[in-house]
């Protein structure tokens, strides 16, 4: 990812609509199956870049924050405690089997870096604990090429089935698999066409989300995939446990 969007991320990361209503959303699908947290807990942040979607786990318990890009990592260990940081290829994990009580890791399998998302799954799997949970989330709509994908050198989107497909691959035991953001499909596709391939973050972009009016969308949504999963979305998320 360019540094300038690291950067950019780092300072929207706790005012843009789209990061707190995403920190949100993966505490509503993680948070319950969380273990009860002790002096021995330990999550991991796989390619958490500055922390914007993950650090509301370094504020539970010790979190391993682990990137290719050192700034990334500079800007997320100064603001976050809870963060320790370890630069490494995410499909390389220096770490041993069955470390962390959790796994997270947003928007990393679409990257032009990572040939095979299912190695990279696979190896998440390896460093979590038996009875753990490893929780993918991802953009979504196949077939979506937008400016944004250009900033972060996305080179893939995802189907909700494809997430699924990843967890029970990595030999996981499926928990969750749904879209979010839904409501976001239709600008976005337009804004694709105004875009017609050229680099836009939307990090930049309507941090209020419209005086508040997406957030409070992502909100009522939530309170549906509270309830169940949504087949499609701008975003794709899926939850997995280890076996015991």
């Amino acid at each position: 990812m360019d540094l300038d969007e690291y950067r950019r991320m780092a300072a929207a990361g706790e005012r843009h609509w789209w990061y707190s209503s995403t920190r949100q959303l993966l505490e509503l699908l993680m948070g319950p199956h969380l273990p009860q947290q002790d002096g021995t807990t330990l999550y991991l942040d796989a390619a958490g870049g500055s922390g914007a979607t993950g650090f509301w786990l370094a504020e539970r318990a010790v979190t391993a924050l682990v990137d290719i890009e050192p700034e990334a990592l500079s800007f997320a260990t100064q603001r976050w405690t809870g963060y320790r940081s370890v630069q490494s290829d995410i499909g390389h994990l220096p770490h041993p089997d069955d470390v962390f009580d959790a796994s997270l890791c947003v928007t990393a399998l679409c990257h032009e870096l990572v040939p095979e998302p299912a190695s990279v799954v696979a190896e998440l799997a390896r460093v979590t604990k038996p009875g753990g949970i490893v929780c993918l989330m991802e953009p979504g709509v196949r077939r979506l090429r937008r400016g944004h994908d250009v900033v972060t050198h996305s080179a893939r989107r995802f189907s909700v089935g494809d997430l699924r497909e990843l967890i029970v691959g990595a030999g996981l035991e499926p928990i969750r698999a749904t879209g979010a953001y839904s409501f976001l499909i239709p600008p976005a596709t337009v804004m694709a066409l105004f875009e017609r391939g050229e680099a836009h973050s939307d990090v930049g972009r309507n941090e209020s989300g419209l005086g508040g009016l997406l957030g409070a969308l992502a909100s009522a949504e939530r309170r549906v995939i509270r309830r169940v999963n949504l087949p499609f979305g701008l975003s794709v998320l899926a939850l997995g446990r280890k076996p015991r």
